[in-house]
């Protein structure tokens, strides 16, 4: 199998996240050739 190495090109996706059950406001960084996630961070706790 031969993988093709490309230049991942990072599209941000904001979400809501549950974490213990509490809403969390998460920024996600995907690749929008490969979908695979290059990053994420938890911005702030959302509101219930």
């Amino acid at each position: 199998m031969i993988l093709r190495s490309h230049k991942h090109t990072a599209v941000t996706i904001h979400a809501i996240r549950q974490r213990a059950g509490v809403p969390y406001h998460v920024e996600r960084k995907i690749c929008s050739n490969c979908q695979r996630l290059l990053e994420e961070k938890t911005i702030k706790r959302a509101a219930a």
